[in-house]
């Protein structure tokens, strides 16, 4: 945690939903409730990722770009 604290980084991840909750937030998706295909803004190949990362600076797409072509 040291680097972190003295590099200003950034921890992302699932903290705060507990594992057991899982379940109900799949069925939640199965169900249509909740949808996350609709945070994906773009999706890209892998030979694409390298401009789509040096254009982030640039704030140019809404959504999260999902590679899904490898």
């Amino acid at each position: 945690m040291a680097r972190v604290i003295a590099d200003e980084l950034e921890i992302l991840g699932s903290h705060g939903m507990q594992a057991h909750r899982y379940g109900a937030m799949l069925d939640m998706v199965q169900s249509g409730k909740l949808a996350p295909g609709r945070l994906v803004g773009q999706e890209i190949s892998l030979e694409q990722s390298l401009a789509s990362l040096m254009e982030m600076d640039r704030f140019q797409s809404v959504g999260a770009t999902t590679i899904t072509r490898f």
